[in-house]
């Protein structure tokens, strides 16, 4: 089973993150907030572009949450493509890199969200109900579970349907919660990795790419 730890908003204690699962050899994904200085009353990273960076080099992934972290169902297409097109067009400019990924802000999407996504975009992630076990894999509707539902995710991993991807998502999680769960993982012999690389891995990405601008 592969197993991917992604984080929301871009906060700046997820540096310090970063840096410990490097040292555990864990790649993770972050979602990064690129138009606000702070987010729930926390400072974000994006003010911060040397840190980024040096996330990046450590083989993490640095993905898009938006701009300005907007409910995209509640705006217009030209705002979304704003939203969507400047985020990555900022993060790229930082880590000198493709930013290949979107998370979807409140996990709120339609049908026009998901098309205008696709134009920037080689995959996007959701939170809650929206196939939270990935038992259907697609690409720009790649589900999550926050850690509350790690009890089911060990229950899952010893029966015969086991999900192909879970993926965790983590928002303001204190370090020594987010360290504790990943050296659970890993000595549990799951597959950790970047969101992407998972992806890419069960060869999901590959029928979608032509649609890729």
């Amino acid at each position: 089973m592969l197993i991917s730890l992604t984080f929301d908003d871009g906060f700046k204690q997820h540096y310090e993150i970063a840096l410990k699962l490097y040292r555990m050899d864990i790649p993770a994904t972050f979602f990064i907030i690129t138009g606000l200085k702070k987010y729930n009353g926390k400072h974000l990273l994006i003010n911060e572009p040397k840190l980024l960076k040096e996330i990046h080099n450590l083989n993490h992934e640095i993905a898009s949450h938006t701009h300005t972290h907007r409910d995209l169902t509640k705006i217009d297409r030209a705002e979304i493509m704003y939203e969507c097109q400047y985020s990555k067009s900022i993060l790229e400019n930082i880590i000198n890199d493709e930013v290949k990924g979107f998370a979807y802000p409140y996990s709120t999407i339609n049908d026009d969200v998901v098309k205008t996504v696709k134009k920037f975009y080689r995959y996007a992630r959701c939170m809650g109900k929206i196939n939270r076990w990935n038992n259907n894999l697609h690409p720009y509707k790649v589900g999550s579970i926050g850690i509350r539902h790690l009890p089911k995710l060990f229950l899952k991993a010893i029966t015969l349907r086991k999900p192909k991807l879970v993926v965790i998502t983590f928002h303001k999680e204190p370090i020594s919660i987010v360290t504790s769960i990943a050296k659970l993982l890993k000595e549990l012999s799951f597959e950790l990795k970047t969101l992407y690389e998972a992806l890419t891995k069960l060869n999901i990405l590959n029928p979608y790419e032509e649609t890729y601008n």
